[in-house]
């Protein structure tokens, strides 16, 4: 990730992320249908963040953050250390994020540090956590296409995913290609799915 951008904002929205709150949840839209999601149980705060941050915890590792992996993915050092350790976890520990973060995915893709969790288990997560970050982003295409952070998850998802996917993906787009070219972030997953996506 570009860490000159990932910093440039930080004091700002250090511990900015907003929990899901109960009765709230996102839509997905569908055509001309929308549904409702039941809101994620919000997760336990804790002072291990703000610890982590003051650097008063050493010798962190994934399984010590059990618990409050939502927390520190939308937390701008905590994000920065999932993501860099899951650059070399192993299965099972990636499979100790991945089962947390995953409620709440759709607000980490469009968090100004949680998309980059996100975009890690695109880059680096197995097979099956792939496709299912993929099916959480189907039926919200457009609308992550236009928000900031949404759009590189998009991006990212196209780069790393199965091949009979994208397409998936793509066919949202298909009545907002205009729309998406001349917003400045969907341009860009408009770019990405000419590069990735076979015709």
């Amino acid at each position: 990730y570009d860490h000159q951008e990932y910093d440039r904002n930080a004091d700002s929205y250090v511990g900015h992320y907003q929990y899901p709150q109960q009765g709230g949840g996102h839509r997905k839209e569908r055509g001309n249908s929308h549904r409702h999601r039941a809101p994620a149980r919000e997760p336990a705060r804790s002072k291990l963040p703000e610890d982590f941050r003051n650097n008063q915890v050493h010798g962190l590792q994934l399984r010590d953050l059990v618990g409050h992996m939502v927390e520190f993915s939308g937390d701008q050092h905590g994000s920065r250390f999932i993501q860099q350790s899951l650059e070399t976890a192993g299965p099972d520990h990636q499979q100790l994020v991945f089962v947390e973060i995953f409620p709440h995915a759709f607000q980490l893709m469009t968090d100004v540090f949680g998309n980059y969790v996100i975009q890690k288990f695109f880059e680096h997560g197995a097979h099956a956590q792939k496709e299912a970050l993929a099916k959480e982003i189907k039926g919200n295409v457009v609308p992550l296409a236009l928000q900031m952070y949404g759009c590189r998850v998009i991006q990212k998802a196209l780069e790393h995913i199965s091949p009979e996917l994208p397409g998936d993906l793509v066919v949202e787009l298909r009545d907002n290609v205009l729309k998406c070219v001349k917003d400045q972030n969907g341009n860009h997953v408009i770019q990405k799915c000419i590069e990735c996506v076979p015709t």
